[in-house]
């Protein structure tokens, strides 16, 4: 039912002796890297610890990796769905920041994950995500929480803001006005920022506050040392997370775009990203608040128009466009609302539909902003 194995649940020889697949390790473990890169976010924790062992396979790794296998085949129907129903200027971006604390039995070494979304309140669309073992050992889960926050933001989120904010520019109803002083200008503006599409400079510049970046954290003792800039309880630690601890401080303070929410931690999506100890019910629940699941045929049949959409048990099944809008039709409840341009019936979800606490995952991660 999951594709993990904690550290705890294997015996100490097992990461001694070598493993019977040794040979044909890292063809098989890149092939599933690449699947879990694409759309399974569920794989990534433990592929990425397979892809750290390839040089050095153990028994270990061949349990891992078999139950990865089975896990594999048992959900091979999963699908990672997605839903827009927004304009640009309507919709933000939500970054979901978790760790674990001291998870490799081998060097204590702690673990980062993120989850980075575009949410609306008709759109929910998981962008990219991370799991990146961290090289500094931490004292204390805040620690950790601490290095992945900065990891997280610095990598991952800012650049995706600044690229979200020339979106909207691009697409918004009042576009600039456009002279011929300053079109050489622009011209050159925009040729820079796609040249540079994919540097992350150390210290990146204050956006233009177009959009909107909102960082999950479900540690609250970090919220409040980010908030302060220094804890007195690590004014002893390492320059690692001194560092890491004052960037933050000093971005989230000065950047109007950046917000830090608190999240609880059985709604944290990156937590699927960083251990590999679940239950199932824990599973399960992480897996349909990030809307991966099976692909579910609807009981309504297709009308001229309207397009069929892989939709899993949580979300709606029918989708067309309208002149202006998206169109969903609920599979259960059949409930239909104007659109809010055209009053042509373009969009509706049901509570059937909703999943997590009767919510849709757009929904759930609006609450979290008034949280």
């Amino acid at each position: 039912d999951t594709p993990c194995i904690d550290d705890h649940q294997l015996k100490p020889e097992d990461f001694e002796t070598k493993g019977k697949v040794s040979e044909t390790a890292a063809n098989i473990v890149l092939r599933i890297l690449y699947l879990a890169r694409i759309g399974r976010p569920d794989l990534l924790w433990t592929v990425n610890i397979l892809a750290r062992a390839v040089t050095k396979w153990t028994q270990a790794c061949d349990k891992r990796l078999e139950r990865l296998i089975g896990y594999l085949y048992k959900t091979r129907a999963h699908r990672q769905f997605c839903f827009v129903g927004n304009t640009p200027d309507e919709c933000s971006l939500g970054l979901f920041q978790d760790a674990s604390f001291a998870g490799d039995l081998q060097d204590s070494k702690s673990t980062s994950g993120g989850l980075l979304c575009l949410f609306g309140s008709r759109t929910f669309v998981p962008i990219t995500w991370m799991c990146k073992k961290q090289t500094a050992v931490s004292h204390s889960s805040a620690e950790a929480e601490v290095i992945s926050l900065d990891a997280g933001l610095r990598m991952e989120g800012l650049p995706a803001l600044m690229l979200w904010d020339q979106v909207i520019k691009a697409l918004s109803d009042k576009p600039a006005k456009i002279t011929e002083k300053n079109v050489g200008k622009n011209i050159d503006a925009v040729n820079k920022f796609i040249q540079n599409i994919d540097y992350t400079p150390p210290s990146l510049p204050i956006t233009e506050s177009l959009a909107k970046i909102f960082v999950f954290e479900d540690n609250e003792a970090v919220i409040k040392m980010v908030i302060k800039g220094r804890s007195p309880n690590l004014r002893h630690v390492p320059r690692t997370q001194r560092v890491d601890l004052d960037w933050l401080f000093e971005r989230i303070s000065q950047d109007p775009a950046v917000k830090l929410k608190y999240v609880s931690t059985k709604e944290q999506l990156a937590d699927i990203l960083t251990k590999g100890l679940f239950s199932v019910a824990q599973w399960s629940t992480l897996l349909d608040l990030i809307q991966i699941g099976p692909e579910k045929s609807g009981s309504i049949k297709q009308t001229p128009g309207v397009a069929t959409v892989n939709v899993n048990k949580n979300q709606s099944v029918y989708m067309a466009n309208c002149i202006h809008d998206v169109f969903n039709i609920c599979p259960h409840e059949g409930a239909i609302t104007p659109c809010r341009i055209c009053n042509h019936f373009c969009f509706s979800h049901c509570l059937r539909c909703a999943g997590i606490s009767g919510f849709p995952a757009s929904a759930f991660v609006l609450s979290l902003i008034h949280i």
